[in-house]
């Protein structure tokens, strides 16, 4: 045996500069930070080595001692217990919530967020020349807050308030409050479940009421979970007990507004001005398993299943009938004589008959408050079940039947579309599910020009005309900025819609016929959709699997999700007050106009761009066919020519290419300022990329290709310029690219445009014009220069 001792290495941290730079590193990997988390980590460490003296953190324990003293920053969770007989036995279940109006209060004082409360309803009209069109896009411009602000509410003033307040008076106002909650798989197999309530104040502007940061979303609430039981599950009696566990948990999170929904609370707000406000519930959010339950109705299997109307079970698919609506105070009343009923048979045969379960609802000890009316269409599972379940499951039911190689040509051509942003994108769809909306809607999108020359027997075209009039009412239903024109035509759809799928009997397909009544009253879908508040739901999962110990969970969660709601309002306030040193915008950021510029490449020459482009048409006398258009250009927006001659370049003379634009648009689905971004790069990600964009000219809009972008210098002043090819309608064969390639000033572009390759006639191609409601609308208007065709529901244009 040797007794040879190997050499002890002094450094084997390297090529880690120093032993400390490792353990950092093992650090970041161990705990798997991503880049951000990071890069702050470094930031961190780089302050404390500049000044430890500002660092005095010793342990975990302190660290968990200090989170404590920061919580009553926040409004704090309560712990209740309510008890709830079953079979004779009392049941006792934890409920963990913040005082709702203790958490109102805490937004409406803030003096950060005065500005960004909207207290009066309004009526906003635009003039198109021929008639006024009304606007439906926040809470306070729809038909319910109007509503509610003007109510006849009885109140006097008392002398002793105006007499001694300093401040500015105002009458009654509605403060409304938008609810959501749902049941969440926690662990992986979903043997553990947690069941948050998110608060919402639909006066609060949607930047921010539709946000996680400081005045949106926030979770005020965990529900507590009945556990299953395979002896009672399907039985009435543990139904209606589950649905009281459920309200008499809810009443503890709502308990505090009770009172004020009815008389009112003058309350100093943020702004300095004394409001009376009236808290009241406008909007709850949710899918239909949880509208079924905040309604107390009977669910799928009732002779009348839905929560806001009297649909009869069987006639859910005809989405054209109005049905007389649920109210709150009829089910109080069908509830009140139901229980007064001398037997039990006779107070089922009330209950049954209006689908009504017999439990009294939390909603009607709220003044001024209808969960029938606050129940709400909701997009999300809306569109994500009649796709995924039904549409899609269709559509891969009669490629499979076409075949291996019809299935593998729709995973090719949806790999082939190009990418965009703001759409996912696909290598393969025919055999891969998602949990996730956003990819199954972008799915939807795709498919239709994936699948349009593969589904070409009759089935196949009634599919793709189905999903057509799915996309166009997907459309109309997610403006964000809807007007009574839109919603007129989107009702117009929704029949279209009604008459392609008749067969469709379920909830989620009758919930439609509520949708434009739901954007009239409480504004776009985004202010009532589950898809904001769902996306919370990560946090606690996340929560779950790093931060607990998987017992006792819901205590835990509330402790951190506390933290972090105490976390994220310091670091508004830290924001605030680092604002006046915050950067200006990046010295590299070249902004021009309604665009800018990047992925700039240095300057090249006249003869090297010929000589890489030999052989492409597009190119041919790019040189002198430049100066010719340069020459016409400069005239004719107020530029002088050099010494008043014509230009001419010279082979040697640079100009300087770039592969990036960004292109600044008034969005028309929205009416915000948006932003494309557009790529002409030969080897984008490895793929060559060349977007396509809508161009103004003299003569109209027109779609072109982008070739090649490029600066030109000329009397010490930079125009952005591209090399684009028209598309039109001309057949392949007939196009001259010498002829038809021509160049265009950057900042004629209005905005990008997505196209799919036609993949059965070569060098044609498709505008997917529902990538988006805005490009959706510029090709509506553009009638005279692309064709909508019918069969294939697409706009055509022909790109060699």
């Amino acid at each position: 045996m040797s007794n040879h001792v190997p050499p002890v290495n002094s450094a084997p941290w390297k090529p880690f500069r120093t032993r400390l730079d490792f353990e950092v590193a093992e650090f970041c990997e161990l705990a798997m930070l991503n880049t951000e988390m990071t890069e702050t980590l470094i930031t961190l460490i780089r302050r404390c080595g500049a000044n430890i003296k500002n660092f005095t953190l010793v342990n975990h324990a302190e660290v968990g001692k200090l989170w404590d003293l920061a919580s009553h920053k926040c409004t704090e969770f309560v712990e209740d217990t309510i008890t709830v007989p079953y079979k004779g036995e009392p049941r006792s279940f934890k409920t963990y919530t913040r005082p709702i109006w203790d958490w109102v209060l805490s937004l409406v004082q803030d003096p950060r967020l005065a500005s960004c409360f909207v207290w009066d309803a309004e009526k906003v009209f635009k003039y198109t020349g021929d008639t006024y069109v009304r606007f439906y896009h926040e809470p306070w411009t729809a038909n319910a807050f109007w509503a509610a602000q003007v109510r006849d509410f009885k109140f006097d003033l008392p002398l002793c308030l105006i007499s001694q307040s300093p401040c500015r008076i105002t009458q009654l106002q509605a403060c409304l409050l938008i609810l959501y909650a749902d049941k969440s798989k926690l662990s992986t197999f979903g043997t553990e479940k947690g069941y948050a309530v998110v608060a919402r104040i639909a006066n609060i502007i949607v930047p921010i009421r539709n946000s996680t940061q400081f005045g949106g979303g926030q979770i005020v609430g965990h529900q507590p979970v009945v556990k299953e039981d395979t002896k009672e599950n399907n039985k009435p009696a543990f139904s209606n007990f589950k649905n009281v566990v459920w309200h008499a948990a809810f009443w503890k999170l709502l308990e505090s507004i009770a009172h004020h929904s009815k008389v009112g609370s003058w309350t100093m707000c943020g702004d300095d001005v004394l409001r009376w406000l009236w808290p009241m519930i406008l909007i709850l959010a949710s899918d239909y398993e949880e509208a079924c339950v905040m309604a107390l109705i009977r669910g799928l299997q009732a002779l009348y299943p839905c929560p806001i109307c009297f649909v009869p079970w069987n006639e859910q698919s005809d989405i054209s009938a109005e049905h007389p609506k649920r109210t709150g105070q009829d089910s109080k009343a069908k509830l009140e004589a139901a229980r007064a009923c001398k037997t039990a048979a006779d107070r089922e045969a009330i209950l049954k008959e209006n689908s009504l379960r017999d439990v009294e609802n939390v909603f009607w000890r709220i003044g001024n408050t209808d969960p029938h009316a606050a129940c709400s269409f909701d997009r999300l599972h809306a569109y994500g079940g009649l796709w995924t379940d039904h549409l899609f499951a269709q559509i891969k039911l009669r490629v499979i039947e076409k075949g291996r190689n019809a299935v593998a040509k729709i995973d090719k051509q949806m790999s082939l579309m190009p990418r965009w942003r703001g759409l996912n994108h696909f290598d393969a769809v025919m055999n891969i599910t998602f949990n996730d909306g956003s990819k199954n809607e972008d799915i939807a999108k795709m498919m239709l020009f994936a699948a349009q020359n593969v589904l070409v027997d009759l089935p196949g075209t009634q599919l793709l005309q189905c999903t057509r009039s799915f996309l166009e009412l997907n459309m109309y239903v997610s403006l964000e900025v809807p007007t009574s024109e839109t919603i007129a035509a989107g009702r117009r759809e929704l029949l279209i819609f009604d008459e392609v799928t008749n067969s469709w009997n379920f909830p989620k397909m009758h919930s439609h016929q509520h949708v434009f009544e739901d954007i009239e009253n409480k504004g776009a879908t985004r202010n009532f959709g589950t898809k904001i508040s769902e996306s919370m739901h990560g946090p606690l999962r996340e929560t779950y699997h790093r931060l607990t110990n998987f017992k006792n969970v819901t205590p835990q969660l509330v402790k951190h999700d506390h933290r972090r709601a105490v976390g994220l309002l310091i670091r508004e306030q830290l924001n605030v007050l680092d604002a006046p040193d915050d950067p200006d915008c990046p010295e590299d950021a070249e902004i021009l106009s309604n665009i800018s510029i990047g992925s700039k490449l240095r300057p090249v020459s006249f003869s090297v761009i010929e000589e890489k482009t030999y052989g492409d048409a597009s190119f041919t006398r790019f040189r002198i066919r430049f100066a010719n258009f340069l020459s016409d250009f400069l005239p004719a927006y107020g530029y002088n020519l050099p010494d008043g001659k014509r230009i001419q370049f010279d082979k040697e003379d640079t100009l300087a290419p770039f592969q990036f634009l960004k292109v600044y648009y008034h969005h028309l689905g929205n009416w915000t300022s948006s932003a494309d971004y557009l790529r002409c790069n030969p080897n984008f990600h490895g793929q060559p990329r060349y977007d396509a964009a809508l161009v103004k000219t003299a003569d109209g809009h027109i779609f072109v290709q982008l070739l090649f972008m490029f600066s030109c210098t000329v009397e010490n002043k930079s125009h952005p310029f591209a090399l684009v090819l028209p598309l039109d309608t001309r057949a392949p064969g007939k196009r001259d690219r010498i002829k038809d390639a021509e160049f265009i000033s950057a900042h004629s572009i209005i905005r990008g445009v997505l196209l799919a390759t036609d993949h059965d006639n070569v060098g044609e191609f498709l505008i997917v014009d529902i990538a988006d409601s805005d490009i959706s609308s510029d090709s509506r208007s553009l009638t005279h220069k692309v064709s909508k065709c019918s069969e294939e529901m697409s706009n055509r244009v022909v790109l060699t």
